[in-house]
């Protein structure tokens, strides 16, 4: 039984109470009701967002604070275009406009790009989870951005714009929040902003540093390993199976996850020409498990036996310098970007699927790597060294996938521009070499030593001398690759008349890129023996992105556009080994956008609305996929058919298909009252595939014409109310906050597998909605709000099952039918935030 909390009768109590019951009181406002017009710099120049002839949404400083956002999972839910699926902490697949392939991808490139402030941080898989501590606003822009910002903005860019130092002011901001909830651990949030001024209208440095826990909710209960497959019964896996259990790892609220950081900005202006920007910015986020549970075993429950935990980090360092040249402006944007990760994630599950197919389910078509290896009183085929860890072919034993990766980028941007009566142009050079790479372990054995496992005999019976003690890791692999990119890029806009206008732009980028994989069994020897595979691969391309737009003011309040625009995603090499179906190397894949738009202001500027009908043409699309060739040869047959058969398992990207992507995005915002403003969006979405997906002639992957791209809903939208009202008792502005956000139904996987026939099949995930309410006092040093997020408890599915083979596994000593992955958001939190500013204007 819970006790109910005493308030003491402190300054903070005293207003929240003034909140909560003061009555609110409309004060008559003798000036027109006015939106505050919206400045962004998404064409790399200042302009209202209103005047822009693109699909482009802004998310205020005041906005975010209201819908208390504190990661991209939580303003997202208000950007119809963007959807975001969040797997844990630095773990994110961003979507605009539903343009992805493979909701857990992690060789090929994302479609979609991510910026902090001048700075492109996206990351080839997951993206990084940027804390939303002293940010200006959020630009989304939606579509084709590659004009811009280059090949990987494809379907769109996410812009975080920070807070830069203010001349001549002194500011100290203190912000801390802290939430509770039912269902899990508390959670809080504190930061704290400097505005130093150094030398009067020259010099200011700008200081944040925040530090931050959000509780965990899902918790690991007992069970125990497998011991019968799901889809083929109890006679499947062997009979060994299901004897441990895990009680080393059970633990309540095991997804936590602490998140700490600083941001550093100084601002010289040189003269009244010149300008330099300096920016240094380090996080860490240190998490537990993913927030992933089975349904099958209970609310926010999940059986795992590994105690999983990943640490993320990444450093920002970039320098700004604007200059006046007098004929243009300059800009040179130079960056650096470093992400380094490390993780460690249960892999039981997984291996007791393969480890029944490959040592204790016999097949007479033996494939590339399978050999024949005498056991101790008979004799079997096996797979060699990944996954027989037992020491018995039917021994049950615990498994952990460890993995670190490593993204460097350097980037240098040069440009010109210039605005004018008739012609506003903007010109500009860019250079990128980057890096991403990562290592692999398939297998930390957590029950008995290498030694002692029958992929150890194997491996001596082959002739390769182990080590005399310590524990081997049988498959390890390396995979690293390269990119240096150069670009020329330029935007011209022709004011043709003052109603007509015209724009032409484009880009000429050339990338080149090598690959280097090694894959190593075991893992001690030496990198010049006992290899699978290796290799160094290159590519390279060439391509031009174009991009046509007119607009036609309507009025002064109202304006019309039409858009063509293209996006690429590069091609790149794959990671291959043996002689695999798909090529080495992968080509760029196309995106053609054809986008009309309306943007208008009513009411004498006291309302905003905003609709974008749009059609995305995507060629060639790349997708991330199981090279088919791995697969059984036919009986009697040779054991290996180049690009047919018998082949190692490796996954690829392959250019596979064609799909369209078909949509109507509806933006409102309206001040009713000088103290009420309400706003919704929508979007409506037909995304699907136009090709039928046959990779292998007679099978292998299957798509038919017309299926639906994973993780895109049919609908999305979201609507909005702040009321805010004077408190006359402490000279400030009470204000209350009702949001609401919804998210159609989506599918996991683009392949329409069964749930009957596969380990990994297709699985729908159910529209949700999830409502949040604040309630708080602001006035002119201090702000105090109290806020429910999540309000009726919302248990939303973001997806399910990331390639596990949960599904096709399940435990009849622990009564669970499927070891399935649910991704889900937090459940109902309370929470009371405040903020304290000394200095200021």
């Amino acid at each position: 039984m819970s006790q109910r909390p005493r308030f003491k009768n402190t300054p903070i109590a005293a207003a929240v109470a003034a909140i909560l019951f003061t009555a609110p009181s409309a004060l008559a406002q003798e000036e027109q009701l006015t939106l505050e017009e919206v400045l962004v710099t998404a064409r790399k120049r200042t302009e209202s967002v209103q005047d822009i002839p693109a699909s482009i949404m802004a998310i205020s400083a005041d906005d975010l604070k209201y819908m208390g956002a504190q990661g991209i999972d939580d303003y997202s839910r208000f950007i119809p275009s963007l959807n975001v699926v969040t797997y844990g902490a630095g773990s994110s697949i961003i979507v605009f406009r539903g343009a992805t392939i493979d909701a857990g991808g992690y060789v090929a490139q994302s479609t979609s790009s991510v910026y902090l402030d001048e700075v492109s941080v996206t990351s080839t898989g997951d993206q990084p989870a940027i804390r939303m501590v002293d940010i200006a606003r959020v630009e989304a822009l939606a579509g084709p951005q590659g004009t811009l910002y280059g090949s990987d903005a494809q379907a769109g860019t996410l812009r975080i714009i920070t807070n830069k130092p203010v001349m001549n002011e002194f500011e100290i901001t203190v912000d801390g929040t802290a939430r509770t909830m039912s269902e899990g651990d508390n959670s809080y949030e504190g930061s704290i902003v400097l505005n130093l001024p150094l030398i009067d209208d020259t010099l200011a440095l700008r200081l944040v540093a925040f530090d931050s826990k959000d509780g965990g909710f899902i918790d690991n209960v007992p069970g125990h390993t497998p011991d019968t497959s799901a889809l083929y019964g109890a006679g499947y896996f062997p009979s060994g199976y299901g004897t441990l259990d895990n009680a080393h790892a059970v633990e309540d609220d095991w997804n936590e996850v602490e998140t700490s950081g600083w941001r550093a900005s100084l601002r010289w202006e040189i003269n009244d020409n010149w300008a330099a920007t300096v920016m240094a910015v380090h996080q860490e986020t240190d998490s537990g498990a993913s927030n992933d549970y089975n349904p099958y075993v209970g609310d926010l429950e999940i059986i795992k036996f590994y105690d999983d935990w990943t640490e993320d980090e990444y450093d920002v360092y970039s320098l700004t310098i604007e200059g006046d040249l007098g004929f243009a402006q300059l800009v040179s944007a130079t960056s650096y970007y470093d992400r380094d990760g490390e993780s460690i994630t249960d892999a039981t599950v997984y291996h007791h699927y393969w480890n029944a197919a490959y040592c204790y389910t016999f097949s007479s078509d033996v494939a590339y790597y399978y050999s024949f290896f005498p056991e101790p009183g008979g004799s079997g085929v096996i797979y060699n060294a990944a996954y027989c860890m037992a020491p018995t072919i039917d021994g049950d034993y615990l498994a952990a996938y460890p993995s670190q990766y490593q993204q460097e980028r350097f980037t240098q941007e040069f440009r010109l521009s210039s605005t004018g009566d008739t012609l506003d142009w903007l010109v500009g050079l860019f250079y990128e070499d980057s890096t991403n790479s990562w290592q692999d372990q398939y297998t930390v054995n957590l029950t008995n030593d290498y030694q002692d496992s029958v992929a150890a005999q194997y491996w001596e019976w082959a002739g390769v001398d182990l080590p005399a003690e310590g524990q081997l890791v049988p498959w390890d692999d390396t995979s690293e690759t390269d990119w240096e990119q150069k670009a020329i890029f330029g935007e011209v806009v022709w004011h043709v008349t003052d109603q007509l206008n015209l724009t032409l732009g484009g880009r000429y980028f050339d990338r080149e890129n090598t690959n280097y994989y090694i894959l190593f069994n075991p893992t001690t020897n030496p990198a010049d023996e006992y290899v699978d595979g290796r290799g160094v691969h290159k590519g390279d391309e060439t391509e031009f992105v174009p991009k046509i737009a007119v607009s036609y003011d309507l009025n002064d309040d109202m304006m019309m556009y039409a858009l063509w625009t293209e996006g690429y995603k590069p091609g790149g090499t794959n990671r291959s080994r043996g002689d695999p179906f798909f090529p080495r190397n992968y080509f760029a894949d196309k995106m053609t956008n054809y986008e009309l738009g309306y943007r208008g202001t009513f009411s004498g500027g006291a309302g905003r609305g905003n609709i974008t009908a749009f059609y995305m043409d995507w060629e060639d699309f790349q997708l991330e996929i199981v090279d088919p060739s791995f697969g059984d040869c036919p009986a009697g047959g040779p054991n290996s058919l180049p690009g047919q058969c018998g082949q190692p398992w490796q996954n690829v990207v392959a250019n596979a298909g064609d799909a369209h992507i078909l949509g109507v995005t509806m933006e409102l915002d309206w001040a009713l009252t000088d103290g009420l403003v309400v706003g919704m969006n929508a979007e409506w979405l037909e995304a699907e595939t136009d090709s039928n997906l046959d990779v292998v002639p007679g099978g292998g992957f299957e798509v038919q014409k017309g299926q639906s791209l994973p993780i895109t809903p049919e609908w999305s939208g979201a609507a909005w109310a702040t009321y805010s009202w004077p408190v006359a008792r402490f000279d400030g502005t009470g204000y209350a906050r009702l949001q609401w956000s919804y998210m159609g139904s989506t599918l996991n996987d683009l392949e329409p597998r069964s749930p009957t026939e596969s380990p990994n099949p297709q699985i729908k995930s159910d529209s949700y909605d999830i409502g949040d309410l604040s309630v708080g006092l602001q006035a002119d040093t201090w702000e105090v709000s109290v806020f429910v997020h999540n309000i009726t408890d919302e248990r939303a599915t973001l997806t399910n099952n990331k390639g596990a083979m949960g599904w096709g596994s399940a435990s009849s000593t622990s009564g669970v039918s499927h070891f399935q992955e649910r991704f889900t958001n937090r459940p109902r939190e309370y929470g009371l935030r405040i903020i304290k500013r000394w200095g200021g204007s």
